[in-house]
């Protein structure tokens, strides 16, 4: 009020016990203003900052004043301050607080920040100030300010670069590029490796390089940084498309120039005795990825006591590391976290192998169990990249590798289901593994997979291997994707011994071998009518063994969709007419693929329905292609076939669609839809109000709705069927009656058989 009053010029004044404070407050600091210096101000101001607790206020206060004090100074004082001020970013000591937030030279980067204008600081320095003392937030404006500033010098690059990259922001790290490289094609292959088109990027990067050896002009005058992020692209792209022999010849033909990634690829290919001659040549910084590989040769060498030291100086440093990145949850911790599984792991591993010599010496099989099933439980993530899921499987396959060989000299010849254990166990996880490459639209790095470990389970039965039908499907469905291996995929599916399967197993490797001889004869130039009648075959051998299987059920429908299409293009989009001699496919055996186009639409139709009948995932893309058959196909078709399986669809699959299904009470199939619409008025009767509301409106109108007589209603074939039984069973249960009191009557000396019905209830 006094706000308001003060805005259209009335003073009012203030009176009672608040204008004898403010009197008092004003009386102190005009006393304070004649007798107080600057230095008794600042005295209690010292003793507050110097208070341990209060490390984020002295920064705050820092920040606030020194970029005061430096606009205060010349041109040349500033320039005189330039080397005292990076010597003292420089220093030693502050390693001791570099833990700690904030820190000391997180305070002195945040008041170089909001400096104008700001000193320029090496790029060099910058760098290693941002990872060493986390203080990655206010490096990067100082480097941006400074590359703005020189956009021709390559060190600012360097250093946004480096620190994108430390950080995992792939993103960043491009558009870094994105701005420095000097070919288009540079960018290009950045932006595939952005997308994750791991081969694309590979191949693109591998052209460039190709070109500039062979001394195109264009790619001549490349700058040696440019150079080496396109070297750099091979390598990262081989390790996400898990390329590791061609990494490897790699690092052997350059090996001092890539300790690291030879070491890596060393343990990954079990040359331990390479391993440990790195480890003695090279002189390498310690990190947590080498104290990792040491602690993989030792426990590999049997030494539990030292892989336990290295692996509690690993996860030491990992921690450190952890402690220098921004508190933010990015994709910088990712690396870490999955570095800390694998930590944990190896301590895993070293009980494991404990528990496995007490075995041994005691002759008795050791209890493993709990071990193993964590490490299944405990995966990466889908959609994590493949270098994360091939570090831990790498090692799991050593582990399961050694286990074997220990189970199999236990177990003997009468238990050979614990000889093969460890087959399963790495079974199990190769497979896994091989599932999301081909997830991650990887299938050459399916396909290799799955290679390597048919030469590790070569000599083991089928019967004893749970997974191989795991194994056999991947394989497959990896072929299916890229166009030169669909021979060997149908070749596999067919020389694979599936007598040991179950039956969904077998039909599912049936549907899998619709699918490749269709893409097959894609490739070829077409299909064939001796194709179409495989195709037709392989599915319907599928749904004959499995009745239950969606899958099956919609890849015969899309099979069918297609020579519908095919043959209503041949005769330019003509209306249909009902081919009779041709009926549907049912769920008990296979159907020509011959037949019109209605044939088809039908069959189509029939094998959507039931494919929405045993599974709902696929509701969403399948119900439009069923409604859009439905209006297709001739009235009297659709509502034999609808009237056949709607009951059968689950309820909430219509839902989305009750427009669409409202105007088909105008079409042939009106009286089955009405009985759908009449099963969801009664269980979702709030979705269907709106809808049956504007529809009533719209098409029928007040005075039609209210003169037209309701249709009678229609009931599904099962239905009638149950009803007519019971309708006889009763008729049949009054004929026993009647002829039962027939003979009583007669007894009784011929009284009425009105005599036996019982009297009236009375109120």
């Amino acid at each position: 009020a006094g706000g308001a009053a003060a805005g259209r010029g009335e003073v009012r004044v203030v009176s009672g016990q608040a204008a004898g404070l403010m009197r008092d407050a004003a009386a102190f600091l005009t006393a304070c203003a004649r007798r107080l210096s600057v230095g008794e101000l600042l005295a209690p101001l010292c003793e507050l900052l110097h208070d341990p607790s209060a490390a984020r206020l002295a920064c705050e206060a820092w920040v606030a004043l020194f970029p005061q004090l430096w606009r205060t100074l010349t041109a040349s004082e500033q320039l005189a301050h330039y080397k005292p001020l990076l010597s003292t970013l420089q220093r030693p000591a502050h390693n001791k607080t570099a833990g700690h937030s904030p820190n000391v030279v997180q305070a002195w980067l945040a008041a170089l920040c909001a400096c104008s204008p700001a000193p320029r600081l090496p790029a060099a320095t910058l760098r290693s100030l941002a990872a060493r003392h986390n203080a990655w937030h206010l490096a990067m404006p100082l480097l941006q300010q400074s590359l703005a500033l020189a956009p021709t010098e390559p060190a600012w690059y360097d250093a946004l670069a480096s620190l994108h990259s430390a950080l995992g922001d792939r993103d960043g790290h491009a558009a870094v590029w994105k701005q420095r490289a000097l070919h288009a094609e540079t960018r290009r292959a950045l932006a595939l490796e952005q997308y994750g088109a791991w081969q694309a990027a590979q191949d693109a990067y591998a052209e460039c390089m190709s070109r500039w050896q062979a001394g195109e002009m264009t790619l001549v005058n490349t700058p040696q940084p440019e150079l080496a992020l396109w070297e750099e692209g091979i390598v990262r792209s081989a390790k996400a498309l898990n390329q590791w022999e061609l990494l490897s010849e790699y690092a052997k033909a350059w090996p001092g120039s890539q300790p690291a990634l030879l070491m890596e690829c060393a343990w990954k290919s079990a040359d331990w005795e390479r391993l440990r001659d790195l480890f003695r040549r090279c002189d390498m910084r310690s990190q947590a990825a080498l104290k990792m590989l040491q602690t993989y040769a030792a426990i590999h060498d049997g030494k539990l006591a030292e892989a336990e030291g290295r692996c509690n100086e690993g996860i030491q440093i990992a921690l450190a590391q952890w402690c220098s990145l921004p508190p933010v949850s990015l994709s910088s911790h990712t690396h870490l976290l999955q570095m800390f599984q694998q930590f944990q792991e190896l301590q895993e591993s070293a009980q494991m192998l404990l528990e496995l010599n007490t075995a041994q010496r005691n002759n008795q099989v050791p209890d493993l169990n709990s071990i193993l099933v964590t490490w299944r439980e405990r995966l990466p993530n889908v959609w994590e990249e493949l270098p994360a899921w091939n570090d831990l499987v790498s090692w799991r396959n050593h582990m399961f590798s050694h286990i074997n060989n220990v189970l199999g000299r236990l177990a003997g010849s009468e238990n050979p289901a614990l000889a093969t254990k460890g087959y399963r166990e790495l079974l199990w996880t190769v497979v896994r593994f091989a599932h999301v490459a081909r997830r991650q639209n990887l299938p050459q790095a399916c396909v290799s997979i799955i290679a390597k470990v048919q030469t590790v389970t070569a000599g083991v039965a089928g019967e004893q291997l749970h997974d191989a039908f795991s194994k056999l499907r991947e394989q497959a469905r990896s072929c299916l994707q890229m166009p030169q291996y669909l021979k060997q995929g149908l070749q596999a599916l067919l020389q694979a011994d599936v007598q040991f399967m179950a039956t969904p197993q077998r039909a599912e490797l049936f549907a899998t071998k619709g699918e490749l001889l269709l893409a097959l004869a894609d490739a070829s130039g077409g299909l064939s009518a001796g194709d179409e009648e495989a195709v037709s075959q392989a599915f319907a051998t599928a749904v004959s063994l499995h009745a239950e299987m969606p899958r099956g059920w919609l890849l015969w429908a899309l099979f069918y969709d297609r020579a519908y299409r095919t043959l209503l293009a041949g005769n330019g989009g003509s209306a249909m007419q009902v081919d009779a001699a041709a009926p549907p496919p049912t769920s008990g055996g296979a159907a020509s693929p011959g037949g019109t186009a209605p044939a088809m639409a039908e069959r189509a139709l029939t094998c959507y329905l039931l494919s929405l009948q045993l599974s709902a995932t696929k509701g969403a893309n399948v119900m439009p292609r069923v409604l859009s058959l439905l209006d297709a196909l001739p009235g009297e078709t659709a509502a034999r076939v609808l009237g056949e399986h709607a009951d059968a669809v689950p309820l909430w699959q219509w839902l989305p669609w009750l427009p669409q299904l409202l105007r088909g009470l105008r079409k042939g199939y009106g009286a089955q839809a009405q009985h759908v619409l009449l099963r969801l008025a009664r269980s979702y009767p709030q979705p269907l109000y709106y809808p049956l509301r504007a529809y009533s409106q719209s098409h029928l109108g007040t005075s039609a709705v209210g003169d037209a007589s309701p249709p009678a209603l229609w009931k599904p074939p099962a239905q009638e069927r149950a009803e007519k039984e019971a309708e006889a069973r009763a008729d049949e249960q009054r004929a026993a009656a009647a002829s039962a009191s027939a003979p009583a009557a007669a007894e009784g000396g011929g009284a009425p058989a009105t005599s036996a019905t019982p009297p009236p209830l009375t109120s």
